[in-house]
């Protein structure tokens, strides 16, 4: 399947040019880069599972807030040595992060978290 390089939109077979970035179609799409370098990084928090940064680094990216875990983990993720996994968020994202972040802590409906439909009490059997 073809992909827009600009875009990153895929296309069927046949499709040569995307018509909303004006570019070539290509047959692979290269590795996304993020730019990071030269970016003002915060700290957001600090945890002692790499598990548990993981899962908010993916909370906070699915809501478009670039994201960088800073640790060393052992062999289990547990963080080695005395410092726990730090997650790193943009300085000009750090008030948006900081309240998806306590949001997610205080149960509450996050931009991208959606929660399942509770079933009916009716009849149970």
């Amino acid at each position: 399947m073809p992909f827009c390089p600009n875009c990153r939109a895929e296309y069927k077979l046949g499709f040569t040019h995307c018509p909303d970035c004006d570019a070539d179609l290509v047959e692979t799409l290269p590795e996304e880069t993020r730019d990071i370098e030269g970016t003002a990084l915060v700290e957001l928090a600090s945890f002692p599972m790499v598990s548990e940064a993981e899962m908010i680094q993916e909370l906070l990216e699915g809501n478009d807030i670039r994201t960088v875990l800073r640790g060393e983990v052992d062999s289990i993720g547990a963080t080695s040595g005395a410092a726990p996994t730090t997650l790193l968020v943009e300085e000009k994202e750090l008030q948006r992060a900081r309240e998806i972040y306590e949001a997610f802590f205080a149960g509450e409906e996050t931009e991208d978290e959606t929660l399942p439909a509770e079933p009916p009490l009716g009849d149970i059997q």
